[in-house]
């Protein structure tokens, strides 16, 4: 199949969703080129596929690498495979029928633009999904937020700084300029980190509201509740990027994100602990501060090697 768009969907253990993704891909108005990269899942997940889809190209990896990593795997395929474009898109979420021909259609028309995203919705194609209406929308979308409040109806597009990186559409060669993401995060924080390059290397990022998809955000219900020690750690994995996200800046010294540490890993929570009394937040935040630390030289050489154009990480 010739197609200028490589679909790339980091799996692990989705098999809840991923069927119905792939099924939303094929029916796209455009034809897709689907990649998968399944990160060592210990579900039916990779069966499924191959047996449901058996033209769906699946790299299968032995041990989970994370999602931005998995990501970064797909995309150098992409890079391989010549693709003009690159969708890159979560395995809890299905496209609606337009939403790629839109997109694709956008950055024929607009090369000034890099990397557009359609409007996140959940759980359906008409509700916006709320944890992107709260961490990005808000923040980054304002021009969009004061028109459908005023009842202007929104425009075909809006310029803003990105959102979360659950469907993410992008010229293939913008990863030459900013790289891939940074293997620092193994979980959460690694778009983030990736707007923040986008923004420092001067790469436009548009919202399409007309363009949507569907953001299930599911979770298995875990079969026992987690134990206080599993609490911490997972407050401890999430705060951990977020410290690292504030940190890892290429104007910044060794000194000066140690100091920065310092008042957002140590002295806030303590801060915050006497208002909120929330425990498991207070010692997860105080041990991402303990790994951060320990990996400080690490952040500071990756934020200098991002702060310049090449094809890092991938």
């Amino acid at each position: 199949m010739n197609t200028k768009t490589c679909v790339v969907i980091v799996t692990y253990n989705g098999m809840r969703w991923i069927l119905r993704n792939i099924e939303s891909l094929r029916e796209s108005s455009v034809p897709v080129h689907i990649i998968i990269v399944d990160n060592a899942s210990t579900d039916s997940t990779v069966k499924s596929i191959a047996s449901t889809f058996p033209d769906v190209e699946i790299i299968q990896l032995k041990k989970n690498v994370g999602f931005g990593v998995g990501n970064n795997i797909g995309i150098s395929k992409a890079v391989d495979l010549k693709k003009e474009f690159t969708f890159l898109f979560n395995q809890d979420a299905f496209v609606s029928k337009t939403a790629i021909e839109m997109m694709v259609n956008f950055l024929e028309h607009n090369q000034n633009f890099d990397v557009v995203s359609p409007l996140h919705c959940s759980p359906d194609f008409f509700t916006l999904d709320q944890k992107t209406f709260r961490n990005y929308i808000q923040r980054y979308a304002f021009q969009y937020l004061s028109d459908i409040s005023v009842g202007h109806g929104a425009a075909d597009f809006y310029q803003i700084k990105g959102v979360n990186a659950a469907a993410w559409f992008m010229r293939t060669s913008v990863f030459q300029k900013v790289g891939g993401f940074d293997p620092l995060f193994h979980m959460y924080g690694e778009d983030d980190d990736l707007i923040q390059r986008f923004h420092l290397h001067q790469v436009k990022f548009a919202l399409l509201p007309k363009a949507r998809i569907v953001h299930c955000r599911e979770s298995a219900t875990p079969s026992e509740s987690p134990s206080w020690w599993q609490q911490i750690k997972r407050k401890s994995t999430r705060n951990r990027s977020s410290l690292i996200t504030q940190i890892k800046h290429p104007s910044f010294s060794i000194s000066h994100m140690i100091f920065q540490l310092i008042s957002t890993g140590i002295i806030k929570p303590c801060a915050n602990v006497i208002v909120d009394r929330d425990l498991y937040e207070f010692f997860g935040t105080w041990l991402a501060t303990i790994k951060v630390t320990t990996e400080i030289l690490k952040i500071n050489r990756h934020a200098k090697l991002t702060s310049k154009t090449g094809a890092h990480f991938l």
